[in-house]
């Protein structure tokens, strides 16, 4: 270990001690006041409180001295706000508030101090507050973006929407928009729910709407429809979709019948064939290309070409890729996608020209610019580039209040709310040098902080602030080689940050996001012991049971794309979107259905090649061994 490796640790070592060490006694009576809290010794509780005005964490200690009374004060807490205006607790204060005075049917007190927020549920509450108090003036605007929405909506909205419903604003036109937007977010039951509203006239052409869905192709050529109405046309359109969706060609053939049974309009039926064939596209069905229909289409509709431009990757047609290319707006031509994909095209059809295409591109430090390197044949571009910052900057951000804050929560352990409180800070300081104060989390040894506070103010060339090597005596011990450990940092990066109690709206646990059910199997293929869930959260486990099942992923699917795509989407689904497809890897991602899978498996692939980068201080894994794209 050379002198400035040891300089290093120590200085690091130092910070933190000092920082530590500021607030001894009054993080030893914080602390105490918290336990006297608990136990409901509220003298004691005070007496620590009104000893600890200056410590940072004094507001966690008046939050709860506000809140745990029957009868809480809404005054002192609309104080409690507005003093601390930048902290996260601010803003718990606000919303239970809100909720207070929406039971407390303090209406005038609501409305006057009614912040919008990201919470349907609040608005929906200010706007029921409103109601009740007479104030009409443009609430119906207000109403119906919430209305139309393709979920169900909190119960707090009930009121507004009984309330559209009486007062005969809730016309069939707004109810038919809502179960058409139900039924393209694949949410039968509430479009199923929402017919009751419609009126007794245009309620059976609701009902036609939910049989054409589930069965078009029964329920699309039908003597009622001979007898127009302005839901018609939407019915047919839904209907062709969903057949074509499956088979364009049975598609074009039912929009003909249509047409001669029904008497569409032209406008109607030049649209839907063009509908059609972009579905066709999205969806990679066979010989789209040969259709003479397809051929005779004339359009300057973008989603249309984008459609065909993924549709001419998917089928390595080099030509097409580019003719394709030059019908999209320059702002869609000049990203990374299309850039590598024009060069690439270029470069298959042995045209020189690729070289110029994916010069500039193959320089960033991104899955494209990677794969462009690859194709151009030279090393990747990672440079670690760090905040500059001195220390008399260093000290004056040290002394923010909001940052004191955060220090004083990341030291006692209490990293969510420390990630909370810094999510917060960042969304609303006004502090104008933000990066300073991700340098400063780095010295305290909060990587996390740094990957979420460089998130936030958008410098990503702090490459060793952003991609820390975490828990890396684990990696070590789970994985047999430079590119597995690579992978599994590259896979814990984007599952979690290394965020050991993070959990996922699908339930998935801890580092490496693992779902019990998986974990539950590996444990029984390796003859351990069944844990419980909470278990699941320990490092060690988490990243044994990870790494194990990268590993059988990758002897499934002999690829460490699929592997990766299986790791996120799961084995079948990967199984049933590579069956038939021989494209190379880099076209195949680009076809993946799910975009979330698609997005996962490109920065999975970067950030393992980063991370490649630092454990080496150099690219030892050719972006080759990863991905293949010939």
């Amino acid at each position: 270990m050379n002198f400035k490796i040891i300089l290093l640790i120590f200085s690091l070592f130092f910070t933190i001690q000092t920082y530590a060490q500021e607030y001894d006694v009054e993080r030893s009576k914080y602390l105490k006041a918290l336990n006297y809290f608990e136990k409901k010794d509220y003298k004691n509780f005070i007496i620590l409180k009104k000893q600890l005005v200056n410590y940072p964490l004094h507001i966690e200690l008046e939050y709860k001295e506000l809140h745990r009374k029957k009868n809480i004060n809404n005054d002192d807490v609309l104080a409690f706000i507005k003093k601390y205006r930048t902290s996260y607790f601010s803003q718990k204060a606000y919303v239970n508030l809100i909720y207070r005075l929406s039971k407390e049917n303090d209406i005038k007190k609501l409305i006057a101090n009614y912040q919008r927020t990201e919470s349907i549920d609040l608005h929906c509450l200010y706007i029921r507050a409103r109601i009740k108090n007479n104030m009409l003036d443009k609430i119906e605007e207000e109403i119906i973006p919430i209305w139309l929405s393709g979920k169900s909506q909190p119960k707090s909205c009930d009121f507004i929407f009984k309330w559209l419903y009486k007062n005969k604003k809730m016309t069939d036109d707004l109810v038919w928009q809502r179960i058409n937007i139900a039924l393209a977010s694949k949410n039968y039951s509430l479009a199923k729910y929402l017919v009751k509203f419609m009126s007794n006239k245009n309620k059976t052409w609701a009902n036609k709407l939910l049989k054409v869905y589930i069965s078009p192709r029964k329920n699309l050529i039908f003597k009622s429809f001979e007898k127009n109405n302005m839901y018609r046309e939407k019915i047919f359109s839904i209907g062709l979709d969903r057949i074509a969706k499956k088979n364009y060609i049975s598609a074009i053939k039912y929009l003909h019948k249509v047409k001669s049974l029904y008497k569409i309009s032209d406008e109607f039926y030049n649209k839907k064939i063009l509908e059609i064939f972009t579905i066709a596209l999205k969806t990679n069905q066979k010989n789209i290309f040969q259709n003479k229909d397809f051929n005779n289409i004339k359009t300057g509709n973008i989603d249309f070409y984008l459609a065909l431009g993924n549709y001419a990757i998917f089928n390595s047609n080099w030509a097409r890729i580019i003719e394709t290319i030059s019908f999209f707006p320059e702002s869609i031509t000049k990203e990374e996608k299309w850039s590598y994909w024009y060069g690439k095209s270029l470069y298959m059809l042995k045209d020189e020209k690729y070289k110029i295409a994916l010069d500039n591109l193959s320089k960033k430090r991104s899955y494209y610019g990677f794969l462009s390197a690859l194709i151009l044949n030279r090393k990747i571009n990672v440079v670690n580039n760090p905040y500059k910052v001195d220390a008399k900057e260093l000290e004056r951000v040290a002394s923010i209040k909001e940052v004191k804050r955060i220090r004083e929560l990341y030291i006692l352990g209490k990293r969510r709310s420390a990630r909370e409180e810094l999510q917060y800070f960042f969304k609303n300081s006004n502090e104008k040098n933000l990066n300073s104060v991700n340098v400063l989390f780095k010295k305290w040894g909060w990587s996390i902080g740094s990957i979420l506070g460089y998130g936030n103010t958008k410098y990503f060339d702090d490459i060793e602030s952003r991609f820390p090597v975490l828990y890396e005596n684990l990696f070590n011990k789970y994985s047999k080689s430079n590119i597995e450990k690579s992978l599994l940092l590259g896979i814990a990066r984007k599952e979690s940050i290394f965020i050991q109690y993070a959990k996922s709206p699908a339930g998935a646990i801890g580092i490496m996001q693992v779902l019990p059910k998986t974990a539950y199997w590996v444990l029984k293929k390796n003859k351990k012991k069944k844990v419980s869930v909470n278990y699941l959260y320990n490092k060690e486990l988490n990243i044994f049971v990870g790494s194990y099942y990268l590993k059988y992923l990758l002897s499934k699917k002999k690829s460490y794309v699929e592997a990766i795509a299986s790791y996120n989407a799961g084995l079948h689904n990967v199984s049933k979107w590579r069956k038939n497809n021989y494209s190379s890897d880099d076209s195949w991602i680009e076809s993946i259905p799910f975009s979330e899978t698609r997005k996962y498996v490109k920065l999975v692939i970067e950030y393992s090649l980063v991370y490649d980068w630092i454990l080496n201080n150099k690219s030892t894994i050719r972006v080759s061994q990863l991905i293949n794209i010939k």
